[in-house]
């Protein structure tokens, strides 16, 4: 209990705030679009994100106590339990609206490929900690990237292509920051070519395509696939300085917004509260990446070092392209707002994240007892 308690005072709260706060936001914004049309209200799912917010700061808990080493021991077990999990989900899941990328357990779903994203991050890192000093041989590139590429594939036949391009930006980033040559750099970039244009071809389905035409001219089919970014676009526009106040933005309260608690309540929140509101969402996030490489800084080896800088990667990378898709800067792939967007699977995993990155600030030194 002592151990436990001085642990426990090593915390990084002010990062702990951060992630309080966001979570807080999330749960006002989720409330305030739980009405309909006719007037009346369902909060099943703020009531499912609260339950989900309370299991993921168990998990946060956990994370933080638990010394990050033990992740580094189990990498393999749970790399391969991940790849059973995928597999299974292809072949038991449940489809919603058209990616079969779900288990159903009741009135509750969890969505593995949210979960791949930390065991993921937890492989490379160990992988790319046992290597340092020699990414200049290919064979390191290579079993790396079939590491990656093997579950992203998976992820892409639910098809769930945005979680499948978190992956391979944390695989991408995390060789770059291991000093890979320029030769290979190259070679990956025509191979991304090739793989896109393969993607484009033979994988993609008529709406992922329509996605990124759409995205390239949003008036090409306005009422169809040009219809979710153009009413984004229409509610951030909206909010003007001070925003419509909660519960009364015209886009998000009459519907007109899809996805208005998922992949667009950015722009629910930019209606709603504004250019300060979403100023406020951004800083939090600007004050929880500063914290977090903070904590990178003061690593004590270089899997812990792996460990921060892949969950910064993936944090920034989900935030870049959600806000950028709610603004008409990118396209629409799905990829949730970490912490604020509507869904357990996301919620618990980004947690969890933020609980290894605690471990790691908290073994920055070595404990004494």
């Amino acid at each position: 209990m002592i151990q436990i308690t001085k642990l426990i005072k090593k915390l990084d709260w002010l990062l702990v705030a951060a992630v309080v706060l966001l979570i807080s936001l999330s749960m006002v914004l989720i409330y305030s679009t739980s009405g309909s049309t006719t007037g009346e209200f369902d909060f099943s799912n703020l009531k499912k994100q609260i339950i989900f917010a309370v299991v993921g700061l168990l998990f946060f808990i956990l994370a933080s106590v638990f010394d990050y080493q033990l992740f580094k021991n189990y990498a393999y077990p749970l790399y391969v339990a991940m790849m059973l999990v995928l597999v299974g989900v292809l072949l038991f899941g449940t489809e919603i609206r058209g990616t079969k990328g779900w288990f159903t357990f009741g009135s509750f779903q969890i969505q593995p490929a949210e979960i791949a994203k930390v065991v993921l991050l937890i492989i490379l890192a160990r992988y790319f900690a046992s290597i340092t000093g020699k990414m200049n041989t290919l064979r390191y590139v290579v079993i790396s990237g079939l590491i990656t590429l093997i579950p992203a594939g998976l992820i892409i036949l639910q098809p769930d292509f945005g979680s499948a391009l978190v992956l391979i930006f944390l695989w991408l980033a995390m060789l770059l920051i291991s000093g890979i040559k320029r030769i290979y750099v190259a070679a990956l970039s025509g191979g991304g070519f090739a793989i896109g244009w393969i993607l484009w071809k033979f994988i993609f389905k008529d709406y992922q395509k329509e996605r990124i035409l759409t995205f390239l001219n949003p008036t090409r089919d306005p009422l169809g696939s040009g219809y979710n970014i153009i009413q984004s676009k229409i509610a951030v526009g909206s909010g003007g300085w001070l925003g419509k106040g909660l519960g009364y933005g015209s886009q998000s309260q009459l519907k007109f917004l899809p996805a208005q608690q998922t992949d667009f309540i950015f722009a629910v929140l930019a209606e709603e509260l504004g250019l300060l509101g979403a100023s406020l969402l951004l800083t939090l996030f600007c004050f929880l990446l500063l914290r977090m490489i903070l904590i990178v800084r003061r690593a004590r080896d270089d899997f812990g070092l792996m460990l921060g800088v892949g969950a910064i990667l993936i944090f920034l990378f989900q935030v870049i392209v959600n806000v950028g898709m709610n603004v008409g800067l990118l396209p629409v792939t799905g990829i949730p707002l970490p912490l604020v967007s509507y869904g357990g699977s996301s919620l618990i995993s980004m947690l969890i994240l933020v609980g290894i990155l605690q471990s790691v600030a908290i073994r920055s030194k070595k404990l004494k007892f």
